[in-house]
């Protein structure tokens, strides 16, 4: 019996209410759900699938994988405030008329015999029963809404089917009506479905025919961002190409601000017909663009991108090239203008606009990308780049911390030997917390170094404050500059079979690659407890802080502790070259090592008076320049504002009194440090060319080799003596009576205080036996410079017996 002509298809305007979709159990940890796209009703705002279990194995290439950020694309200020340069646009910031409704067709829709007058929405020409079938809906909102109502348009898929030369190989049928969305395909109500998918997220990934990378519908800025690609990229990979080395030295050297550069170098001007009328607010559009799409600071693209094989940008119904986005970033940091561009535009902007990624949030994606493919941790191991990944991601958002760990985990299983079990457990029941630790716990078990130990924040910086002190918070990108990454050249408590210093810069790191893991190793994530060996190296006596490496406080500092020094510093030998005889290290010397960290280089020279002698005439120039601007009491930013404080008040005086005294216990000739009048001369300068009388001194102007050394390792950092007459830097969390030490596979010494309160450690020993012990915890304070010891001489002494290890346990 046919049933009414009425009842063929569903009326307009009094839409049907279909149930909600029940999820079902996926057959195994290997199965995913693929989303066939059937059709598309705008004026219901729906769109009819089917969705369909596949062996993920059997999928290959015959799918797409959407890339998008959840929620809004945009960040949530665009809203209250557009860019006043293009001005804003009602119509684009108004909400989305209604979400879109995914009505799921089960499969026997599709093979049952239907009437002419059925719903054809098969794009393969099938008619579709949605009447005796069980027909349900999942709504999606926001982003992903969004994507589906821009996606299917009236020419879709031919559209998406159709050969792009510019972008990629031809997408086929399948690939464009095929889908895995993570929002739609995996059961967010699920906790166990979720953990057993993620660990499979990057193969998906690499699995699909094609990523397809949305940065949402909005199209702000877009043809002024395309224009940049399409126009100014070219145009400076042309010149550029037949100026080689000269042209990019030239503008490195020159302003991209500057009008007669694009006019008499590029022949370009600023695209006035979109509304740019210079080359300011030209990078402002640019750079805005990037920081405005939460797609960019999104922490899940990072192993979407790197892991996709084809890889194609929309925005709105535009397409961009991947390749030409970060081609030009590329060139753009080739020629340093990246750091200047996101300095003038966050001037030219709102605050709230002005935190980024650097490199516009794609750079450390490139970055990885080309690890990955040129697979360079077959060399330096997997968790070396895991970590970097890890560091990369970090800096990005996302709406859980457990995230920044669980979005590396499909490259980590590429970066592992096959068939290796994951290093940490994929658990979403587990807080940020036990996560951090467990990723701790197993770079420590699988790699001879404490690399992990240099991205560790100051305690009172921490999200989470209960982590163990020697786990890093990945919820937070706030930690001084690292002195011993993975990278470091130092040394101090690794074991290799030649000192570092006399290797090569590839041998050194692979001689750290394939050293074997510490023996005495033992970590209780559960307890937080991490337990290795050790040896106690002396304890801070005094501190000399200082609130900003700028600050001239710094110089005043630093000559103070030249006059607690003793004249040669008995720590770090050096041999005279015409007597053979060796004597302490002349303590000026000593304490451009410190400040410096050795120029935070890599050198088989690092240590001798020649390497530290190309640095006398800057340290004397910026002790002179920091003394003068002391004795005067005008600091530079000073400049800025027209009212003083009183240059001749009793506080000035007792500083210049202070440093008079301190000048004359140095007592060292003007070949290291200026003298006294050198420094009252400067003074006075500077006093006239504040009351208007005068130039400032040129020295205030011109770059130091010094303090570009003392801006990376200084800051957050301050000089220290111990009881034994050692000097180093340390953490400003640092405090006298913190007792330092040199740790099995630590690059650097460490700062490690005292808990007070005795610790049972548990520590296997060989045979599967147990050991349990007492000890007395001690929580991580931070990595140290310690001039004397970072290139393993502590160590060398521990091989003959006169220092001896002992066993540490951190908590």
């Amino acid at each position: 019996m046919s049933r009414p002509r009425s009842q063929s298809l569903p009326a307009i305007n009094t839409p049907h209410r279909y149930p909600p979709y029940q999820y079902q159990r996926l057959s195994s940890p290997r199965h995913i759900r693929i989303i066939q796209l059937l059709g598309y009703d705008p004026i219901l705002s729906r769109v009819f699938i089917s969705i369909v279990e596949h062996d993920l194995s059997t999928l290959s290439k015959r799918f797409t994988a959407l890339s998008y950020t959840w929620g809004s694309a945009i960040e949530t200020f665009e809203e209250t405030h557009h860019s006043a340069i293009i001005g804003p646009d009602k119509a684009r910031l108004s909400k989305n008329p209604c979400d879109i409704e995914l009505v799921l067709v089960p499969p026997e829709a599709l093979e049952t015999f239907k009437r002419s007058d059925d719903a054809s929405l098969d794009p393969r020409g099938s008619m579709v029963d949605l009447y005796t079938t069980p027909v349900t809906t999942i709504t999606v909102t926001g982003n992903l809404s969004n994507f589906f109502r821009t996606y299917m348009t009236e020419t879709w898929p031919r559209r998406h089917a159709q050969s792009h030369a510019c972008w990629g190989p031809t997408i086929s049928l399948e690939e464009s009506t095929n889908f895995w969305i993570d929002a739609v395909c995996i059961d967010q109500n699920n906790d166990e479905e979720i953990a057993a998918q993620i660990p499979i997220m990057g193969e998906i990934y690499s699995s699909a025919g094609r990523v397809l990378a949305w940065l949402g519908a909005d199209e702000a800025r877009f043809s002024v961002f395309r224009w940049w690609h399409d126009t100014v990229y070219p145009r400076m990979r042309h010149v550029l190409h037949r100026a080689g080395e000269k042209g990019i030295l030239s503008l490195r050297a020159s302003s991209c601000f500057d009008t007669e550069l694009w006019a008499d170098v590029f022949g370009l001007v600023p695209p006035v017909e979109l509304g740019v009328t210079n080359w300011l607010d030209a990078w402002t559009e640019y750079w805005a663009f990037y920081r405005t799409r939460r797609y960019f600071h999104r922490v899940w693209i990072c192993q979407e991108i790197v892991l996709a094989d084809c890889l194609q940008t929309y925005c709105g119904s535009g397409e961009l090239s991947w390749g030409d986005m970060v081609g030009f970033t590329t060139l753009l940091g080739t020629i340093h203008w990246v750091d200047a561009i996101g300095t003038q535009c966050r001037v030219n902007l709102p605050l709230e606009w002005t935190p980024s990624i650097r490199g516009f949030g794609i750079g450390d994606l490139f970055e990885v990308q080309q690890q990955q493919n040129s697979k360079i941790w077959q060399s330096t191991g997997w968790v070396r780049q895991w970590f970097a990944i890890i560091s990369a991601v970090r800096r990005r958002g996302c709406f859980k911390p457990e995230d920044r760990v669980y979005a590396t985990v499909g490259i980590l299983q590429q970066l592992l030997p096959p068939n290796t079990p994951l290093p940490i457990p994929i658990d979403t029941t587990h807080t940020p917390e036990q996560l951090f630790t467990f990723t701790a716990a197993a770079i420590l078990k699988n790699w001879p170094e404490l690399s992990i130990f240099a991205f560790l924040e100051h305690n009172a910086s921490r999200a989470f404050s209960s982590l163990p002190t020697w786990v890093p918070d990945l919820s937070i990108d706030d930690f001084p500059w690292p002195l011993g990454p993975f990278d470091t050249y130092f040394g101090a408590g690794i074991a290799t079979s030649a000192p570092l210093k006399e290797l090569s810069v590839n041998d050194c790191f692979q001689a750290r690659a394939t050293a074997p893991i510490p023996s005495f190793r033992h970590i209780d994530p559960i307890k937080g407890q991490f337990a290795l060996r050790g040896s106690k190296l002396d304890t801070i006596k005094q501190k000399y802080p200082c609130t900003h490496v700028y600050d001239m406080k710094l110089a005043e500092l630093a000559i103070e502790v030249l006059a607690n020094l003793p004249v040669h510093y008995a720590h770090d030998l050096v041999q005279e070259e015409e007597t053979g005889a060796t004597r302490g290290q002349c303590r000026v010397e000593a304490l451009i090592h410190t400040m410096t960290c050795a120029g935070m280089g890599f050198s088989s020279s690092r240590g001798s008076m020649e390497k530290t002698s190309q640095l006398f005439p800057s340290f004397r120039s910026w002790l002179l320049m920091s003394l003068s601007q002391a004795w005067s009491g005008i600091h530079p930013v000073d400049r800025l504002h027209p009212a003083h404080t009183a240059r001749d008040d009793v506080e000035l005086q007792k500083r210049r009194a202070k440093m008079m005294e301190t000048m004359t216990n140095v007592g060292m000739s003007s070949k290291f440090m200026p003298c006294m009048k050198e420094i009252e001369e400067m003074a006075s300068m500077i006093i006239a060319a504040d009351r208007g009388e005068g130039q400032w001194p040129r020295l205030l102007e011109q770059p130091l080799e010094f303090s570009d050394q003392i801006r990376r390792v200084m800051t957050d950092r301050c000089l220290f003596t111990t009881e034994n007459g050692w000097l180093g830097i340390c953490l400003d969390t640092a405090l006298e009576g913190d007792e330092v030490w040199i740790l099995e596979g630590g690059a650097v010494p460490y700062v490690l205080k005292k808990s007070g309160s005795e610790v049972e450690v548990n520590i296997e020993m060989a045979g599967g036996e147990t050991r349990t012990s007492k000890a007395e915890g001690r929580r991580f304070g931070g990595e140290t410079y310690v001039h004397g010891v970072m290139n393993g001489e502590l160590l060398g002494k521990a091989r003959t017996g006169a220092v001896q290890w002992e066993e540490v346990v951190l908590i």
